[in-house]
């Protein structure tokens, strides 16, 4: 654990702006595992009477046209936003990441694999997850795999070409004159050099699902719609922008800060893995 607690502290040492986005991204996390000890209402209760008010006490954010009060609501968004941007990172990572191992190793199969991912990256990630969403009904699990699915080419191409890379290593000769099989050779020698790579590519898709999750719900086709997001409440309220405009601008908010937060996280990971990938995730 202290060794895991020193290579953070190198890692965003000098980095004020990092060292601030992982105390929000800390703060967002805390919030979506204790979110009904912390919000002071149930995020559906409804009450007309109080609908459309402005913030102050005891609705900090204010409500939505039904009443309900928007810091609840924003507090459970929270959850949604850990919980999609984690099972976005396991999709895309296992699928990606599986199909980019193999490519690179089994160069037969790995011609037409690739070949596929790259029709799908032909494809502009939010054109594609409105194809395949459009499949599926709405759901959190369906909109985790399918966000997952967008990112998962991005992940296969950048794996792809390190596994490359890696093959050509001193250690994995001396694995194959050992008698080391494929799948030892795979998830035994090349994996382990992977990961840090990996780590730095969640950290990007983590931010990069919450946008096209808040995308798809403003265009109603993520999150049921009674399910509290960000990116919901920005769907639900924005006819009301010029008589609510606060309803907007808070959910709006912890998107852009919750984004922008990941994205200095992952540009300071990036900036300290080995540096024999940095030109391999340096468009990412």
């Amino acid at each position: 654990m202290t060794a895991v607690v020193q290579q953070v502290q190198d890692i965003f040492a000098g980095r004020r702006l990092a060292s601030i986005g992982l105390s929000w991204l800390i703060l967002i996390l805390i919030v979506a595992i204790a979110a009904p000890l912390i919000a002071p209402f149930d995020p559906y209760e409804i009450d007309p009477i109080a609908r459309l008010s402005p913030p102050g006490w005891p609705h900090l954010f204010g409500t939505d046209h039904f009443g309900r009060d928007t810091f609840s609501r924003a507090i459970y968004g929270a959850r949604m936003t850990v919980l999609i941007g984690s099972g976005s990172v396991i999709v895309a990572l296992l699928t990606g990441g599986l199909i980019g191992m193999l490519s690179a190793y089994f160069t037969r199969a790995g011609n037409v694999l690739m070949r596929g991912v790259d029709v799908l990256m032909a494809f502009p990630a939010l054109l594609l997850a409105l194809v395949l969403i459009t499949l599926l009904e709405r759901s959190v699990v369906n909109t985790i795999i399918v966000i997952g699915i967008v990112y998962a080419t991005t992940t296969a191409r950048i794996l792809y070409g390190m596994t490359l890379k890696l093959k050509r290593e001193v250690f994995v000769d001396a694995a194959i004159c050992s008698g080391a099989g494929h799948g030892s050779i795979l998830f035994r020698h090349i994996l382990p050099n992977l990961l840090s790579p990996l780590l730095v590519q969640a950290s990007f898709i983590f931010a990069f699902a919450q946008l096209q999750a808040a995308a798809l719900d403003f265009l109603g086709l993520g999150l049921p719609a009674e399910v509290p997001s960000w990116g919901n409440m920005l769907a639900e309220e924005r006819i009301y922008i010029t008589r609510a405009p606060w309803l907007l601008l808070f959910p709006g908010a912890l998107i852009i800060l919750s984004v922008f937060s990941m994205n200095l996280v992952g540009d300071a990971m990036r900036d300290s893995i080995d540096p024999r990938f940095k030109d391999d995730i340096a468009g990412v």
